[in-house]
Parts: C-alpha cells; structure tokens; sequence
C-alpha cells in the first residue's frame, strides 16, 4: 500500500521551476471526473492551439498505432480515450518546462530516458495488473526532479552531471549537497505540489530504490523500467551499479506475448521506431 507523503517546504532548488500549465492542469481535472463531458473537453483542449497541435502529432504517431490519418481534435481526442489523454496532458507540460533548457545535452538524454522509460513501464505493466496508463504517466514523470532543477539552473546541474560522472560520484548525495535535495525528493515534491495522486509521487519519491523481485507494484514496474531504459542505452547518467536484461526482466511477470521478451536488440528497435515517430 503507498505511504502517503508528506509535504516539505519548497526547498530553494525548485523555486525557479516553471509552473505546470494552467491549461494541462484543466485537462487533468475534467479527465478525472467519472462522467467526462467529451463536447466540454474538446472545447477546453481547442483554447490552446499548441496543445492540440501536439495532440494530433502524437495521436498521428506509432505510439497509438493508429492506420489512417487523425485530422480533426475530436476523432484525436476519442481515439486516445481519456487515460491516454491524462498522459499526453502531462507530456506536453514537461515539454513546455524543458523547452528553453533543451540544447542542453544534459537534459535532452534526461528527456529521451523518460520516454524511454515510459514507454517500457507501459508494456512491463501488462503482467503486473497495474495500470498501463498509471506505469506510462509515472514512467515519463519519474525524473520530473531532475527536469525541474536542469530548468531552473540547467549549466549548474549539467556541470555537476559531468563531474559525479567523470569522478564516479554518488548522484542523490551529490545532489544533496550542492541542492540540498535529490532529484527522487525533488521530483515527489513537484508531483504533490502539482496536484499528481500520492501513488505516482511515492513511485517517484522511490524509483531509485532496488527493484524488488517478484513484487507485482508500480513502484517496482518504475524501479526496473529505467534500468531496462538504461540498459538499452538510453541512460541519462552513470547508473549505480550495472543490470542485465535478464536479471531486471526476471523482477516482473512480464507478459508472455510482451517485446520486453525479446533480445535486448529487438526491443531496443521496438523502442528506436516508437521514438522516431513521437519525436518527429
């Protein structure tokens, strides 16, 4: 059962973050009412054009798997269904909080290893009987801590990057000293302050954590999730100790007819295609 959290007090580190979009934070809301008013989420999706631009891109993408061509909002919107939508909502915030901080090489293998890692919680999820909407959303948002603090002092977060990785350092101490908070704690904070459930923000809080073999959680879905993204290549910075494939797929009940059975290869290609047409 996930502890609920306690809130902190803002730490320093975080009081430059960009707030969360007024018009994602709407979304969210009107998505978690148990009677969605379609015709009023449309109305409320078309007040931002750059949303619904980034709506139709994604829903257009091999992510949704989609045959023929989406052009109108409201056939995008009832095609990625509510729980997809609650994800994209949140995809396109942290893209709007990075944006300006992008060129930093930093930070774009922060972002790439959270869609990554997305991507495999939603599909590791499937053995697990946890939601696949919940594993993505938690997935993509796991490093929201470090997304906030690069956004906030991207050359001073890159530059400590560089030195843990050059001299082997501890990443969340080294980030506790210089920031008197880590990313896990920095990132729960966001996800409270934002409003996320306390479930995606302990799944954040522990995400670096070991992996817990056999545990049917989210928690553990996120856990082994970024390993895998890491192992992959995708990882964003000198991970703490090196995992097989084998050894993190053996945490999970991953479904039989899942790619994540496949050779590391194979899934590195699933991913690679899946990227290709998220990013553009």
């Amino acid at each position: 059962m996930t502890e609920l959290l306690a809130r902190p007090k803002a730490p320093w580190a975080l009081r430059l973050v960009p707030p969360f979009p007024a018009i994602a934070h709407r979304i969210l809301a009107l998505v978690g009412q148990e009677d969605v008013n379609f015709r009023e989420l449309g109305a409320l999706v078309r007040t931002d054009p750059s949303f619904s631009a980034d709506l139709l891109r994604f829903t257009n993408s091999a992510m949704f798997g989609t045959r023929r061509k989406v052009s109108s909002l409201a056939d995008a919107i009832a095609m990625v269904g509510t729980s997809h939508l609650k994800a994209m909502a949140t995809m396109v915030a942290m893209n709007r909080m990075v944006r300006s901080s992008v060129r930093v090489a930093a930070l774009r293998k922060v972002w790439l290893h959270s869609l990554v890692t997305a991507i495999i919680a939603e599909e590791a999820a499937r053995g697990t009987g946890c939601d696949r909407e919940a594993a993505y959303t938690v997935g993509l948002l796991h490093n929201l801590g470090t997304l906030g603090m690069m956004s906030a002092y991207p050359d001073e977060y890159s530059r400590m990057l560089e030195v843990s990785d050059d001299f082997g350092f501890d990443l969340l101490r080294t980030e506790r000293d210089l920031f008197e908070i880590d990313h896990c704690a920095a990132g729960a904070y966001l996800a409270q302050d934002w409003d996320f459930p306390d479930e995606l923000a302990a799944a954040i809080a522990n995400h670096h954590d070991p992996p817990v073999p056999g545990e049917m959680s989210l928690d553990n879905v996120i856990k082994v999730s970024w390993r895998l993204a890491d192992v992959l290549g995708y990882a964003a910075f000198s991970p703490d100790k090196v995992w097989t494939w084998e050894e993190l797929i053996g945490c999970l009940n991953v479904a039989k007819s899942s790619w994540l059975r496949s050779t590391p290869e194979a899934a590195k290609a699933k991913v690679d295609a899946l990227l290709d047409n998220v990013l553009g």
